[in-house]
């Protein structure tokens, strides 16, 4: 039984459609995470893994990729490296579109006016209100250097 804001039924649903398609790429990156959401799910006891849940471990499967792509290209494999990048963009295609840098600072610095925050002791705060504010449709690391940067007064 599939619940509000649970990716994994659509997942699975590409997944055979690609399967059906001869997509081995594809077809393998979306069981990779339909396993993923699946042991999620195990692992905190939960019948399905939904909302800012879900969306954390696919964050987690493009972050991993992402790595490896760097690793792959300081070796010169240049082959691995590109087919990690195909796997991200299948992975971020079920994610939230992402937040600019623009939009990001627009809402840091809304957030530092109205709880007037100075200094690094505030960046927890700045930082957390701003991801809430964002919906998770923002990479963690950036807001961090936004909000560092706004507080220093940069």
């Amino acid at each position: 039984m599939s619940q509000p804001n649970d990716p994994l039924p659509k997942i699975q649903a590409d997944a055979m459609a690609s399967l059906k398609a001869g997509d081995k790429l594809r077809t393998s990156v979306l069981r990779m995470m339909a396993s993923d959401l699946k042991k999620a799910a195990i692992d905190q006891g939960k019948a399905v893994v939904t909302g800012d849940d879900a969306l954390a471990i696919l964050r987690k499967a493009v972050k991993s990729r992402t790595e490896s792509a760097e690793q792959f290209e300081k070796a010169g494999r240049k082959e691995a490296a590109d087919k990690e990048r195909a796997e991200i963009v299948i992975v971020e295609s079920y994610l939230p579109k992402q937040a600019g840098e623009a939009q990001i600072r627009e809402v840091a610095k809304a957030v530092i006016a109205e709880k007037g925050l100075t200094g690094p002791a505030a960046m927890g705060a700045a930082i957390k209100e701003t991801m809430v504010r964002l919906g998770g449709a923002a990479d963690g690391k950036l807001v961090s250097q936004i909000v560092g940067a706004i507080l220093r007064g940069a």
